[in-house]
């Protein structure tokens, strides 16, 4: 991956964003410290690929408004 400073890139910036075609993708650093990168959009992933690790992650019990849980737990 191709490495560039922030001053660079401000100054440059059309011409990276022309050639990410080539590049793929660019690592922006401010004091050589990474601080964004410069990618082509069809790099990102479609959120219709992401599949969760369990299903437990997005289903949940759904608690209805007049349930009483902690009522019902101090009554047994």
């Amino acid at each position: 991956m191709k490495t560039v400073t922030l001053d660079e890139a401000q100054r440059r910036l059309p011409d990276l964003v022309r050639r990410l075609e080539q590049e793929g993708e660019m690592l922006i650093t401010d004091a050589d410290h990474p601080v964004a990168r410069l990618s082509r959009p069809s790099d990102r992933p479609s959120l219709r690929d992401l599949k969760p690790a369990s299903v437990g992650a997005v289903l949940r019990p759904l608690s209805l408004p007049d349930d009483d849980l902690l009522g019902e737990m101090l009554d047994k």
